[in-house]
């Protein structure tokens, strides 16, 4: 089925139902952003950011989400945490 044209974002939720984030589908879809289960061969631990980890590797590391608990498609970039309190949206370093 893939993702119907309308969708041009990617949103990440967390499990403790307050952290949010938001990429482009371009961006969402590079080579060097990972949805992380595993860290040197071992499962990825809560302190780590583990069952799931968000990590986004060219871009500050408040949009990498820890425990995450759901990735939906959307129509646009809606504003995460860190974006509600003055961060920019793209992070790029």
């Amino acid at each position: 089925m893939g993702v119907q044209k309308e969708g041009t974002a990617i949103r990440f939720t967390c499990f403790d139902g307050v952290y949010t984030e938001s990429l482009t589908l371009e961006q969402a879809r590079r080579p060097d952003v990972l949805v992380a289960l595993k860290l040197q061969d071992q499962p990825l631990s809560h302190e780590r950011g583990g069952p799931v980890r968000l990590y986004i590797a060219p871009m500050y590391f408040y949009k990498s989400a820890k425990w995450l608990s759901g990735i939906t498609v959307t129509e646009r970039v809606q504003q995460g945490y860190w974006e509600d309190y003055g961060y920019a949206v793209d992070g790029w370093l």
